[in-house]
């Protein structure tokens, strides 16, 4: 019985010191974790260490204690953000399988992200000077909305990969101006985009990158494949601080949630974190379509249908320049961009995603 009692108190003190460390100026008390750590079994404890010591990059199971006295908050205060003050503040990662119910709760805190709130709404809509949005400086998803429905119609059929009846949404990525590797098609709820880390459930954009290298292949603006040139070195440096990037998410309600999973900010522009203009300016206003900054580890939902079709409701009478596309979101990993920084556009960030969505395409 020595050598069990041996391994318990061996996770406790593992658990206890990386408590420590995790809740320095915090006000949470040690008793209450203790009381917590004396309700899991060994079993449980061994999996929550390997979580918290990992920090999430090794895959682990779920914890479960019974939800009354919310232990998942206590977790999540202890080894990840000290300052959470409410179970209101944080979301279930699409991984986790426990059930959601009112009996069991997962207490695993790599199992949960923390949602993202703005700092501040996007800025208004603005007069914005036509040589700063030239056509052939847009991502496809930046044509002016007369074109769009021909437009994105050849950019799905450039010899791309063919439209999957199942799928929600096309992912492209790339690397400044230019588009590395193919169309990738996503028909799975949920779905990983990792930087430099090998998994076999998702899509390594390191990967994507050498394949892209070594075949020549780039998508370019237009597009069309040409040969690829070497990598920017702005660009393999902030490849390697995506880590283990974003998990993108469709809701039954056909609300797509990004989480934050790597140790870095990401930057999210789409039709439903901009602000709509009043309908009585929209023939003369452009969007300025500053991107939303969501820390390491955060989440938040980058795509609701019912404030899309508000923001850019398809209720427009006159023809909008500019990159309106609706269905699009865009993400850029480590960088920023527009006013606030010195890129102006995404397509000066050194590796970003764009997410086409399905209604349209």
């Amino acid at each position: 019985m020595f050598p069990f009692r041996s391994r318990r108190s061996n996770l406790t003190r593992r658990l206890s010191k990386a408590t420590r460390r995790g809740v320095a100026g915090c006000s949470m008390q040690t008793g209450d974790v203790t009381v917590l750590l004396k309700k899991l079994q060994d079993a449980q404890l061994d999996t929550l260490a390997k979580a918290v010591e990992s920090r999430g990059r090794e895959p682990t199971g779920c914890v479960l204690l019974p939800y009354k006295e919310e232990p998942h908050l206590l977790c999540c205060q202890t080894w990840r953000w000290p300052d959470l003050r409410s179970v209101d503040e944080i979301r279930r990662l699409p991984s986790c399988r426990s059930k959601v119910d009112k009996v069991y709760v997962c207490c695993n805190p790599y199992h949960w992200s923390r949602i993202c709130v703005p700092d501040c709404p996007p800025p208004p809509y603005s007069r914005t000077n036509e040589e700063m949005l030239r056509p052939e400086d847009r991502a496809p998803s930046e044509v002016p909305l007369l074109c769009r429905d021909s437009y994105l119609g050849s950019f799905t059929t450039n010899g791309d990969t063919p439209s999957n009846p199942s799928e929600w949404c096309k992912l492209a990525y790339w690397e400044l101006s230019e588009r590395v590797g193919p169309l990738f098609s996503v028909d799975r709820p949920c779905f990983n985009v990792f930087g430099d880390v090998a998994h076999p459930d998702g899509l390594s954009l390191e990967t994507l990158a050498m394949t892209g290298q070594r075949n020549g292949y780039r998508g370019g603006g237009d597009g069309r494949g040409g040969r690829s040139p070497p990598p920017d070195a702005a660009v393999q440096r902030t490849r390697c601080k995506i880590g283990l990037g974003v998990t993108l998410s469709r809701e039954e309600d056909s609300c797509v949630w990004v989480y934050n999973r790597s140790d870095n900010p990401i930057f999210v522009n789409s039709a439903t974190l901009d602000v709509a203009p009043p309908p009585e300016q929209s023939h003369m206003l452009v969007a300025c379509h500053q991107p939303t900054r969501v820390p390491a580890d955060h989440c938040l939902c980058v795509y609701d249908p019912h404030k899309a079709a508000q923001n850019y409701g398809w209720t427009f009478t006159h023809p909008i320049y500019g990159p309106v596309d609706p269905n699009s979101i865009r993400i850029s990993f480590v960088k920023g961009w527009g006013q606030k920084y010195s890129r102006r556009e995404i397509k000066s960030c050194p590796c970003w995603l764009e997410i086409l969505l399905a209604p349209c395409r």
